[in-house]
């Protein structure tokens, strides 16, 4: 026998067992039940109960009749009367008197007082006793054949005149209690406990799901409902022993019972005929509150106002089911038709309860009650796990929403940062080696308009951190006058701009040297003074620098973003915070940015424990105050001077590079060929020039032949990918670099990132744009100390840059302006050999692309071409053939068909010549 077929023997043996269970469990309680009905001996009861069938009637005229065992008037006796039986002889001791009263009475055995009942003294709550009650006067057997009398001093609203009188013993009283209002009774605490329990599942549920859990509202009406039943029952005083008590409490719940109902009906309802519904919970607070202060102010009692309260319960039952079929004609009972059946069940079951107690005579008027509550608990049980059972589904899809996001994100921060990287590194390096001062103005415009770009794409996947709960506190030393200095001038133009002042103001003495995260308090720098410039319209910004020591290491840095702007109104300061949402949208609408900036502002300050408040005055301006605790590395205070500072250190100063590594060996990895332009072009003042490649496949190869100090490898490439090469590089047997540091780059700036490279193997990373100061750093960092030789010291051995082999041989070419091929280079002979490389490689396909259009005599097509290629080789300086393109270009545009015909074939071969030659020469 196979495991499986022995596990599937065990499973119906044990089913086996199971069944037999339940049908043991089910023929015991019919047994039970069988032997319970036809059972001879009741257990409790002793041998008499016995109703005294004949009484004499005195009212307080002396009129007198005689009944039998009851007799109800039509009418209310409102004075004192009297009633009056004789004993039967076979009395013993410890039987007793059992009947119910509603009034003050008094009972005698010939004229001996065995009980009595007066309101004055006996009921100590405001507005006397409130509903009837049983009572219980001893009796002996020396009381045989005496006259029982029985004054009574008013009727109830029920005017029962002689009430049913019983001899029994105390353990007859109590089960003749529990016979006739037993089930109503124990049932009803069945259901407080049941109702407790989802009560306190309710709060469970809250506290883990962190949101509503409405089925908490309706089992605290239920309990409510079940309180009122459990004291409103006869047997609540003879087992709780509280006479009266039980009174005012049950009105008092009747009176609470329909908030619990009204408060869960409007949250299922999410809102929908708010009015209305506050108009029901309104109405029951008036029922609630007057009715109370009457009753306790001895005005009116809750028993004579009985039948005003069941009308106003009536109307809000009413009101209800209004509500209900009003939704059910709508279709919106299909959001909660669960708990619209048990309401429907409940409210016709309270209806049946309001007759029972106002129009019939019913011992177990509660059970209707009861049956509607037990129905509606259920239901509302149904429709919570039915509702929970929606949430996690939409959690489920709102967790494959947000995957994709991320995924969106990423690709996102890739595919855009990528360009960003080549226009910001091209940019660079234009700003570095440019020697005109026109085209030095138009780079730096470029600069701050990129960085302002990757400003918001970094606003973007900043929220994104902050959504995943992972944003990235990275401490670190700084001075603070360097850090208010390299944000300065990049507002400082914005506000100038905008025709605005922008100052920087020390208002106390502040320590220069702090250790905290210097990147992201800039970031709330630069956030909060953005936002004060954007709605500023005429005045100024001013930052104020200030705080205070909360002990000998520790300062609490203020940060004052002051403006004269446009304010913001009361209402809108408690949203400010929240992600997307901006003050005064159809006024403020022209405003660029995305929403997020100051819900990222209070992230970061909450990350780094620190506190914000906002001051502000509607169209007189705002003051956003921050304070973050720092540690205190230097307690030098920051200079007043720092505006002044400020203009010495400008953002497009150009910094040199402290070191020099001409042996570094170092390989570079992207499947962008204008990414690893950039990484040349930025490693070029170290001397470093790097070994690259477009593939990990390649990569792998490479490293099995050469034994690197560094390797900068993308993240993002076809398979494999950054992190799989590197994985390969470090299992590869023949791999001479199992333990090269290698840095990532990448254009995945989303949260979590840098946990994920550092687990994968890489030792640091850089997130693209790439910074040509922090890419040098970082290579300085993890090179070998022995390749990283000082600046200064090796100045003087540096070599000069001698003219390559292929320049000498373009300056050969005939038609070859190399200067101005050098110029349009940036006076970079590397990116000029470069170029000329690109159009080798690409000759022969755009030559083929040129015959193609001639041969379909498709002039638009080569015109095109002809104009590219004229760009192309004026660019790379062969200017005479960059005219003859230039004639092609013009004839095609002209429809010179003949032109092109006769002169192509020349043109043709006189670019695949020069071409061939560099091939050659190469």
């Amino acid at each position: 026998m196979t495991g499986v077929e022995k596990k599937n023997e065990h499973n119906e043996l044990i089913l086996c067992i199971k069944t037999l269970f339940f049908i043991f469990i089910i023929v015991s309680m019919l047994i039970v039940a069988y032997y319970t009905a036809n059972d001879k001996l009741k257990v409790g009861w002793e041998d008499r109960f016995d109703y005294i069938e004949e009484w004499k009637v005195v009212d307080s005229e002396g009129n007198e009749f005689t009944t039998g065992r009851y007799f109800r008037d039509n009418r209310a006796y409102k004075e004192d009367f009297s009633i009056y039986a004789t004993l039967p002889d076979d009395i013993k001791d410890g039987d007793v008197l059992f009947f119910y009263a509603s009034r003050d009475t008094a009972v005698f055995v010939d004229d001996d007082l065995r009980a009595s009942f007066d309101t004055e003294r006996d009921v100590v709550i405001p507005g006397g006793v409130v509903k009837r009650f049983y009572m219980m006067a001893p009796l002996y057997a020396s009381d045989a054949g005496k006259e029982v009398r029985m004054v009574r001093f008013s009727t109830a609203r029920r005017p029962e005149i002689v009430p049913e009188t019983v001899i029994t013993t105390k353990y007859g009283v109590y089960s003749y209690l529990m016979e006739e209002f037993g089930l109503t009774f124990w049932l009803s605490n069945v259901l407080l406990i049941f109702s407790s329990v989802v009560i306190l599942v309710g709060i469970g549920m809250f506290i883990w799901y962190r949101q509503h859990i409405e089925m908490l509202w309706a089992a605290l009406g239920i309990f409510v409902c079940a309180s009122w039943l459990t004291t409103n029952s006869y047997l609540y005083p003879f087992i709780f022993k509280h006479y009266h008590i039980d009174g005012i409490v049950n009105y008092m719940l009747c009176l609470m019972m329909p908030f619990g109902f009204l408060f869960y009906l409007d949250s299922i309802r999410h809102g929908r005929d708010k009015r209305f519904m506050i108009f029901l919970m309104l109405l029951s607070s008036a029922n609630a509150i007057v009715f109370t202060l009457l009753h306790f102010l001895e005005i009116v009692s809750f028993s004579k106002a009985l039948v005003a309260i069941d009308t106003i319960l009536g109307l809000i039952i009413v009101g209800v089911i209004y509500v209900l079929v009003k939704d059910l004609k709508g279709g919106y009972t299909k959001e909660y038709k669960y708990m619209a059946i048990g309401f429907f069940g409940f409210i016709i079951c309270a209806l049946a309860e309001i007759v029972a107690i106002v129009f019939l005579e019913s011992k177990n008027d509660s059970i209707p009650m009861l049956i509607g509550l037990s129905i509606l608990l259920v239901f509302v049980v149904i429709q919570q796990v039915d509702d929970l059972k929606k949430i996690s589904r939409e959690k489920q899809e709102a967790i494959k929403l947000s995957d994709a996001k991320t995924k969106f994100l990423t690709s996102m921060s890739h595919e855009i940062r990528t360009p960003i990287n080549s226009i910001l590194g091209m940019n660079e390096m234009i700003l570095r080696e440019n020697k005109n001062e026109a085209i030095g103005e138009y780079a730096k415009t470029i600069k701050s308009s990129g960085n302002m770009l990757l400003m918001l794409i970094n606003d973007v996947l900043d929220f994104s951190k902050i959504e995943a709960g992972k944003m990235e506190i990275n401490e670190g030393e700084y001075r603070l006058s360097n850090l208010i200095n390299e944000i300065l001038p990049m507002v400082s133009e914005r506000a100038s701009s905008k025709g605005l002042t922008y100052k920087s103001v020390l208002v106390n003495e502040v320590p220069n040297g702090q250790y905290s995260d210097e990147f992201r308090i800039k970031q709330i720098l630069i956030n909060l003074i953005n936002n004060a410039i954007k709605y500023t319209d005429e005045g100024g910004v001013t930052l104020l620098i200030g705080g205070r020591y909360k002990d000998e290491y520790v300062f609490d840095l203020d940060l004052t973003v002051k403006d004269t702007g446009r304010g913001i109104r009361k209402e809108d300061i408690d949203g400010l915070f929240s992600a997307f949402t901006r003050a005064e949208t159809n006024k403020n609408g022209n405003i660029e940015g995305t929403g997020l900036g100051l819900a990222i502002v209070k992230s970061i300050v909450d990350s780094l424990n620190g506190q914000i408040r906002v001051m502000s005055e509607y169209m007189q301006g705002s003051e956003f105050i921050v304070t973050i605790p720092v540690k205190v590395t230097d307690k030098t205070p920051v200079g007043e001077d720092l505006d002044y500072i400020a203009e010495d250190n400008p953002e497009d100063q150009i910094s040199e590079c402290d070191y020099y590594a001409p042996d570094a060996k170092v390989l570079a990895v992207d499947d962008n060929k204008a990414n690893l332009k950039i990484v040349k072009l930025f490693l070029k003042r170290t001397g470093i020039k790097p070994d690259t490649c477009e593939s990990g496949a390649e990569a792998i190869d490479m490293c099995k032949k050469k034994k690197y100090d560094l390797i900068l490898l993308d993240h993002m490439m076809p398979a494999p990918d950054g992190i799989e090469t590197l994985k390969r590089i470090r299992n590869s047997k023949e791999s001479l670099n199992k333990h090269t540091v290698a840095l990532v780059l990448t254009a995945n700036a989303l949260s979590g990132s840098r946990g994920t490279y550092m687990e994968a193997g890489f030792a640091d990373y850089l997130t693209k744009p790439l910074d040509s100061h922090l890419l040098e750093e970082r290579v300085k960092k993890y090179l070998p100390d022995y390749k990283v030789l000082s600046r200064q010291a090796e100045s003087e051995k540096e070599p000069e840059v001698k003219e390559s082999a292929l320049i000498k041989r373009l300056k050969k070419i005939d038609g070859m302006d190399y200067t101005a091929a050098l110029r349009y280079s940036g006076d970079d002979e590397e990116i000029l050999e470069e170029l000329i490389n690109d159009i080798v490689e690409e000759s022969d396909e755009r030559i083929e692309r040129l015959k193609v259009s001639l041969e379909k005599e498709d002039l638009d097509a080569y015109g095109l071409e002809a104009h590219a290629t004229k760009g192309l080789l004026a660019t790379a300086g062969f200017v005479t053939l960059s005219k003859r393109a230039e004639k092609h270009e013009k004839a095609a545009k002209d429809g010179n068909l003949n032109y092109i015909k006769n002169d192509a074939g020349d043109f043709f071969a006189s670019y695949l010549d020069i071409c061939e030659r560099l091939k050659t020469d190469g």
